[in-house]
């Protein structure tokens, strides 16, 4: 079950990887939208990292995290105005892959999530948190078919 989860991490972060790097410059950091592309990027690796960790005391957020730059429409308390780079959020969701098989092996599937907010067990976080990623990456899938770019291609399993 375990390399199961990491095969499956590991194919949507390549996939966000994907969206990050066909984006282009115009629309990564538009403001036509309630959360800028760059946003739901960063959004999506700072969530998937948070639920990798044991619990929220735990987690060490990305060295470059700015307060407020992984809420998400009106939930964002403060405006951030500057995007961070797409080469930042590729190296980001890279550096979450290579942690995916410790952080993973080391759990106990069966223990409580370790986040008060979601009462569940390990195993069924790992999930809510894979829907919460794809979720995401369909909705930058979906910018970019609005400007034309396709070609996201989907990736089943890393073995």
């Amino acid at each position: 079950m375990k390399q199961e989860l990491v095969s499956q991490y590991s194919a949507s972060l390549k996939m966000l990887i994907q969206t990050i790097s066909k984006c282009p410059d115009e629309l990564w950091d538009d403001t036509n939208h309630q959360s800028p592309y760059w946003q739901i990027v960063y959004h999506s690796l700072h969530f998937t990292a948070l639920y990798l960790s044991d619990n929220e005391t735990l987690f060490s957020p990305w060295a470059g995290h700015r307060l407020g730059a992984h809420q998400l429409g009106n939930s964002a308390a403060i405006i951030v105005s500057q995007a961070y780079l797409k080469i930042e959020m590729e190296e980001l969701a890279r550096q979450i892959i290579d942690t995916l098989h410790v952080k993973i092996y080391r759990q106990d599937m069966e223990a409580p999530s370790g986040f008060e907010w979601l009462p569940m067990n390990k195993f069924e976080l790992h999930l809510y948190n894979l829907r919460h990623l794809q979720h995401h990456i369909g909705q930058l899938v979906e910018r970019l078919h609005s400007v034309g770019i396709y070609g996201v291609d989907w990736i089943g399993s890393i073995n």
